[in-house]
């Protein structure tokens, strides 16, 4: 008798060690989850955690859509049980067994609707203390007598460790998505303030604020910088001619062949004001900054714009100017350097129009 009850202390005792070792397994879960970590990775470690208590045929995660407020299959292992989990859980629904899970918020055993009778199913309710996310199914082969309720007590523990991580996971994505939606937002916004509304170029505030930088840079690594000033001629005859419309369509498709004619990663374009507009070249010299304005100047000549069926041609006229790390730095002014661009503009449309004439930038 001594030896049997000895022997039956042992088994408690061993049995009481091994839910201890269970039960601490069961509070690691947390420690194997970043909380940047996706759905996918904490239904995987929760997956490793559940196999370790029962086993099981199949299982599948049910998660609460935020709009539509459905529990919708997110998970199946293995993945081709997702559509057979999907009937069962349906079934319980119309029985009237999933709400009734869903409310008591604790690990329940029920008989299985979509699976054979041989099988039981186990449903884990996923929830916190502010709301309900969603349900685990589990499938097992073993008679429902034979899960216990030191399982029934483990699962509810992991369920609801796997609810606040899951919970944490959901508050972090929404904020992520939140902090990125301002961001884009803050981004068009800034976009919006830089750009001309019309032509999409950057506008003259942006101007005004960039190209004083552009000359800073230039001077301390002693680079070249040169401007080209356009200006469409006769213009305001388009606008007469064919109406405003028109007019701004001319200006759109103006700077959209620009753009493609400059060095997209190094060049910018912006407008000045009305048909004008400064086309800036980092590391460019003046006589390299009058063969691009030839070459722009070339090709709007040759190429008519078709607008509303109207085909219509125009030329452009420009002023180049620009300079090179010998200029003294005290003479490099932003608004001295358009002027002189300028200067050479009202030259080029005094001479004729659809005409290039460029110089240097003058030191005295």
């Amino acid at each position: 008798m001594i030896e049997e009850r000895i022997e039956s202390l042992a088994k408690g005792y061993q049995a009481v060690l091994e839910f201890i070792d269970e039960m601490e397994q069961l509070t690691q879960f947390q420690d194997k989850i970043d909380i940047t970590s996706n759905i996918n990775r904490i239904w995987d470690v929760f997956l490793e955690n559940i196999r370790n208590l029962i086993r099981i045929d199949a299982c599948a995660l049910f998660l609460v859509d935020e709009d539509t407020h459905e529990f919708v299959l997110k998970n199946a292992s293995p993945g081709d049980n997702g559509p057979i989990c999907q009937q069962e859980i349906e079934l319980q629904i119309e029985c009237g067994t999933f709400s009734w899970v869903v409310n008591r918020r604790k690990p329940a055993i029920i008989p299985p609707m979509a699976f054979g009778k041989d099988k039981t199913v186990i449903m884990l309710p996923l929830a916190t203390i502010k709301r309900t996310l969603g349900v685990v199914l589990a499938l097992t082969s073993i008679d429902e007598n034979s899960i216990t309720q030191e399982n029934l007590r483990l699962l509810a523990m992991l369920t609801k460790q796997y609810s606040l991580v899951m919970e944490n996971t959901m508050l972090y994505d929404n904020l992520k998505r939140e902090h990125e939606s301002l961001k884009r937002a803050n981004e068009e916004i800034r976009i919006l303030s830089i750009t001309d509304p019309l032509t999409k170029a950057y506008n003259r505030g942006y101007l005004m604020e960039r190209f004083p930088q552009e000359i800073k840079r230039a001077k301390r690594y002693g680079r070249h910088l040169s401007v080209i000033l356009s200006d469409i001629d006769h213009f305001k005859q388009i606008n007469d001619t064919y109406g405003h419309q028109v007019g701004d369509q001319v200006l759109k498709q103006f700077v959209r062949f620009v753009l493609r004619l400059i060095r997209s990663d190094v060049d910018w374009l912006a407008r000045y004001g009305g048909e004008e507009f400064l086309i800036v070249l980092p590391e460019t010299d003046v006589q390299g900054a009058v063969l691009q304005a030839e070459r722009l100047r070339t090709d709007f000549s040759q190429r008519p714009f078709i607008i509303s069926g109207n085909e219509i041609n125009i030329t452009v006229s420009f002023g180049v100017t620009g300079f090179g790390p010998d200029t003294p730095d005290n003479v490099i002014l932003p608004e001295a350097l358009i002027n002189t661009a300028d200067k050479y503009l009202y030259q080029a449309k005094r001479q004729g129009r659809n005409m290039v004439i460029g110089g240097d930038y003058p030191v005295s």
